[in-house]
């Protein structure tokens, strides 16, 4: 209902929009759940091209205290009732997490980077979601040629706005960066990487996957052949893990990637292996070509409660499926020893999904948006 009454209350800005002149040179970002993922991606590739030499940049985010102190020459970061202002001047803007309900103008490129490959029901796919509008782009990116129809339908927009450019985020996947590798894990120590989705109706769920009398067993097994596992939990989780400290299992939140300055594609960069079940980093951990596992003991309640894109989510799931402790172990002991017998069964499944194998995607959306490259 409080989300109804902001569009309504926004509604008479879109023509407003209309009637403002744009300025050529202004880039705006914009988001609502800190600053990271898609959008962050494109601004740092954008400074990393020198844009802000040329252009005026403006950040609109939530969390905007952590970075306004830092900001290069021409960025200015706001808060997220400032960022309106810019919006309704900016030629160009960007956004993933959250956006303002309003229409761009025909003056505007308005670009959803949105956040990931979906593989649960999202948007005018979710039940009792299928009439609410969230065509507020020009256009939405998308990762593959089977993906058009698919975001398409997800955003209740035309085809012809979804361009497949791939995720600016997994470029980060593609760049060496050793001492972020040095932060997460000891060197030659074997690293998985545990991403939870998040469940409303179960705020704890990989301790009950677990279950806590079992951590300590798990963290000696681990220990003992030189492995890590680290689960970072969901930015809308909100389970406590405190006090639950282990020698070989981190839990991580976004604040603790934060304060070290580390996104959680440098933590996927570094795993040998991954544990998710239907968040749509595995696409994107898919483009490293690593060992995948699949909590599924839920599959059935998920596909009840939210749903799945496709009538059958297993041909898409390339990995090892756990609905067990004992299978929990067998995988790690997989990855520790090299096992990787869903290979090619991943290859076909990225090959569908991926349509670039490159860390190129913030080059696409520039070369789109912008027409040329810098330098």
């Amino acid at each position: 209902m409080k989300k109804e009454i902001l569009k309504i209350g926004f509604k008479p800005l879109s023509l407003v929009n209309k009637l403002i002149k744009k300025n050529e040179k202004l880039i705006f970002f914009y988001s609502n759940l800190g600053f990271r993922d898609n959008v962050r991606a494109f601004y740092e590739y954008l400074i990393a091209q020198n844009y802000n030499e040329e252009y005026q940049i403006v950040v609109s985010i939530n969390d905007v205290e952590d970075y306004k102190e830092q900001a290069p020459k021409n960025v200015t970061f706001v808060n997220n009732r400032q960022g309106i202002l810019y919006f309704l001047r900016a030629k160009y803007g960007f956004y993933c997490f959250g956006k303002y309900p309003i229409k761009p103008s025909g003056q505007q490129m308005i670009v959803n980077l949105w956040h990931g490959t979906p593989l649960k029901k999202i948007g005018n796919l979710e039940k009792g979601m299928e009439k609410t509008d969230y065509n507020f782009f020009t256009v939405v990116a998308a990762s593959s040629s089977m993906y058009k129809p698919i975001m398409a339908k997800i955003f209740g927009c035309r085809e012809n706005q979804v361009v497949v450019v791939g995720n600016p985020r997994n470029d980060e996947l593609f760049v060496e960066d050793k001492e972020a590798d040095k932060m997460i894990a000891e060197e030659g120590q074997k690293v998985i990487l545990w991403l939870p989705t998040y469940r409303e109706y179960d705020e704890d769920y990989v301790v009950s996957l677990v279950k806590k009398d079992r951590l300590e067993h798990l963290n000696s097994r681990l220990a003992k052949d030189n492995c890590k596992l680290i689960i970072k939990l969901h930015p809308l989780q909100t389970a406590s893990v405190k006090g639950m400290k282990y020698s070989n299992i981190q839990f991580a939140t976004q604040k603790d990637l934060d304060k070290k300055k580390l996104s959680v594609y440098a933590l996927m960069r570094r795993a040998d292996g991954l544990i998710t079940d239907y968040s749509s980093a595995y696409f994107d951990y898919m483009l490293l070509n690593r060992p995948i596992a699949f909590t599924v003991d839920d599959i059935e309640e998920y596909g009840k409660k939210r749903g799945f894109i496709f009538d059958n989510p297993y041909p898409y799931m390339p990995g090892m499926k756990l609905t067990s402790f004992e299978e929990l172990e067998q995988y790690i002991t997989d990855v520790i020893e090299g096992n990787d017998v869903y290979a090619k069964e991943r290859e076909r499944v990225n090959m569908e999904v991926n349509s670039y194998n490159d860390g190129n995607s913030s080059r696409r959306v520039e070369e789109l948006i912008f027409g040329r490259r810098k330098g």
